[in-house]
């Protein structure tokens, strides 16, 4: 099968670059390894996406981006995304995928404000943006004639140079021709003039996060096999308000909108501690509030920190907020007036596979998007209800220059795919090392990180590395495990890099580093 693109990964970045091409008339393939196309971390997004707000301008929008990173973002990047992705909201999901985001009664948007935005500038669906954004995508994917979509289908290896019976390949710069993917029992490779990695973030490698299950890192891990340049591994961001579900691998985010809109945070004596750490109280950027409740709960002996939204007023918080108070009522908690105990926990990759900024890898013909990307927008931190504006921007850049700059391909012929496929081992096998995976990413690669303690995670995640080998050795290749081979390989890079930088900014904090106070803004070199 040849087609002029190929994404792997259907969330706003893989979806919009789908439709900005196949609109163009090109051929798309768009896979997915989910069964449903909800299965996204675009679905699960609750706060919004950045529009622009009264009296709003590019430069305060991107004072804001590069102040919340540090100064750590690319500047140029940056710029694009605060120039661009506006005016890609109002004409794309808009005017043309009619999103239903909320007007006030006079007709004007209601617009949110979020930690470290200086004005409202965020649109909304109530709180559940993202369900929103991705149900008027996937209606757009299925009438697209020009994609052709295949879920439950999992992207087990990109095709390049070394996968090529013309060794002629291997001595030229790293080119990426496609992809083989599993569909059922079979390994189908799949020829593009051009791959876009689509696949979302990674923080199901970690005990306490954000994401859906299927955030297991496979585009870091695809990449990184394929030769692309990784860079800021190590910066993950961590979401302040995790509600404290122990027990459960995936807990419920309270997205950060309710303490825009009057939440405050509270220690274990009822008090508000958020305006010791920062002059913004609780909208001070997202690495500060993790860290600050992070070292309440060390300081108290306790394993949360508590939430409280009924300064927001019962008929504010049912509005505004219906998914959120349902939730937290169908769990037991009346939050028009009891707090909710609320814990940090790894929600976004703000380093990944180094691309321009028009969405090009270090591989010819590879591109990423959206979170799987880093395009040096966030830096070392990322400001809040921006991944959505990045995933669309991004997207839109890269297909254009798919269109305009990648020449067609000719299938090379391949060399026989070097694994058999099997059925995967038992689940409980699958689960353990799973489980040794979060655990140790979250007592050493977490919000602190000692360099002993990186050491020791290092060891750990070696020995689950081999035990995935031997496994594939025995059973072939599966899905559930290549996945749990992704997991391994991405925690590997996440500890190695945090291994490599002795310096410790944003989020989150290496104990023996030092912090400087600005870093400085990267430039991209590439146009």
């Amino acid at each position: 099968m040849v087609y002029d693109a190929l994404v792997i990964g259907n969330g706003i970045a893989g979806s919009c670059t789908a439709l900005f091409l196949a609109r163009q008339g090109k051929s798309v393939c768009l896979v997915t390894k989910a069964s449903s196309l909800d299965e996204t971390n675009t679905a699960r997004a609750q706060g919004g996406i950045v529009f622009r707000g009264e009296r709003d301008t590019t430069d305060l929008l991107l004072a804001d981006i590069l102040r919340a990173s540090s100064f750590s973002s690319c500047r140029k990047s940056a710029r694009i995304l605060a120039r661009l992705g506006p005016v890609l909201v109002q004409r794309f999901l808009i005017e043309e995928l009619h999103v239903p985001f909320e007007r006030k009664k006079e007709g004007t948007w209601d617009l949110f404000q979020e930690g470290a935005h200086s004005l409202r500038r965020i649109l909304h669906v109530k709180d559940y943006t993202g369900k929103a954004i991705q149900e008027r995508l996937n209606e757009a994917v299925l009438k697209e004639r020009n994609i052709t979509l295949f879920p439950r289908t999992f992207a087990l290896e990109l095709i390049t140079s070394l996968h090529l019976a013309d060794f002629a390949f291997r001595y030229k710069p790293p080119e990426c021709f496609g992809a083989y993917v599993l569909r059922g029992n079979e390994v189908i490779p799949i020829f593009a003039r051009a791959t876009v990695l689509a696949t979302g973030g990674l923080n199901a490698i970690f005990r306490h996060s954000s994401g859906g299950p299927w955030c297991t890192g496979d585009g870091f891990a695809l990449a990184w096999r394929a030769q692309a340049t990784l860079v800021n591994m190590e910066y993950i961001q961590f979401h302040p308000t995790l509600l404290y579900s122990p027990g459960e691998p995936y807990a419920f985010l309270i997205s950060e909108a309710v303490r825009g809109e009057g939440a405050v945070l509270l220690d274990r004596e009822g008090k508000p501690f958020l305006e010791h750490f920062h002059p913004l109280g609780n909208l001070a950027p997202r690495d500060v509030v993790a860290r600050a409740i992070f070292q309440t709960m060390k300081e108290e002996g306790t394993s949360h920190v508590f939430l409280d939204l009924s300064p927001l007023g019962a008929e504010k918080i049912r509005t505004a907020f219906p998914e959120i108070f349902e939730e937290l009522r169908r769990r037991g908690f009346d939050v028009t007036r009891e707090p909710v105990p609320v814990v940090p926990g790894a929600h976004f990759a703000c380093g990944g596979v180094l691309s321009d900024s028009w969405g090009r890898t270090t591989v010819r013909r590879l591109y990423a998007v959206g979170e799987v990307a880093c395009t040096g927008v966030h830096g070392t931190n990322r400001l809040a209800s921006t991944s959505l504006l990045e995933g669309l921007v991004f997207a839109f850049r890269a297909a254009r220059s798919i269109v305009s700059s990648e020449p067609p391909l000719a299938p090379p012929p391949l060399l026989p795919f070097p694994e058999q496929v099997g059925e995967p081992p038992e689940e409980h096998i699958l689960m353990e090392l799973r489980r040794v995976i979060q655990e140790t990413m979250w007592e050493y690669v977490g919000l602190e990180r000692e360099k002993a303690g990186l050491f020791r995670a290092l060891d750990c995640l070696l020995e689950v590395k081999q035990n995935v080998l031997n496994l594939q050795q025995r059973h072939g290749v599966s899905a559930p495990l290549r996945e749990l081979e992704n997991m391994v390989d991405t925690a590997l890079l996440v500890t190695r890099a945090a291994l490599q930088n002795p310096l410790s900014f944003s989020t989150p904090l290496i104990r023996s580093g030092r912090a400087p106070s600005s870093p400085g803004g990267s430039q991209d070199g590439r146009s």
